[in-house]
């Protein structure tokens, strides 16, 4: 089944919920249904739409999120693309750069590391990108939070009655 994006009652991105959790959210009177999938679901006695966009009616106050520092996440920011050849690669095939290198005391922090296919990390060696001649695709930096970030940075991955609540 077909998860809902969870809005806060101003109209905030908070999470993404199962099916289940959205359906309950609403017979509780807790959410309204902004959207819904083109699909239904049957109890013994109703049928009800599959929401895809649900509202709270009363706000709640979110903590100051921060994205986690891991590979993950370095390669989702940079779209799995070399930020040396922009070329896109699989994980598997993808590894950490440091832009300042290790020996020379770069720190391992989200804007000191780019995602890099394995034949560019070991053409830059232990050099900055200028002396290498190999300028990056963009600056490093720490990525924005959203509820999405554990799960898919790329936009057009969400279904489309999403998109007017995404800001990215």
């Amino acid at each position: 089944m077909k998860p809902a994006l969870l809005l806060n009652a101003s109209y905030e991105p908070l999470s993404v919920v199962d099916w289940k959790k959205a359906i309950t959210l609403v017979l509780l009177g807790k959410a309204e249904m902004l959207a819904a999938h083109r699909r239904t679901i049957r109890s013994a006695r109703r049928t009800f739409e599959l929401p895809s966009v649900l509202r709270l009616q009363r706000r709640v106050k979110v903590p100051n999120h921060r994205v986690h520092f891991t590979r993950s996440n370095v390669y989702r920011r940079d779209n799995f693309q070399c930020q040396y050849c922009a070329k896109k690669f699989p994980a598997s095939k993808l590894t950490f750069d440091h832009v300042l290198p290790k020996s020379r005391g770069g720190d391992t922090t989200w804007t000191n590391i780019v995602t890099s296919c394995q034949p560019c990390n070991r053409r830059k060696c232990s050099r900055t990108p200028e002396e290498a001649r190999m300028p990056l695709l963009t600056n490093p930096s720490e990525p924005r939070w959203w509820p999405f970030s554990a799960s898919a940075g790329n936009l057009d991955d969400h279904p489309e009655d999403w998109k007017p609540y995404l800001w990215i």
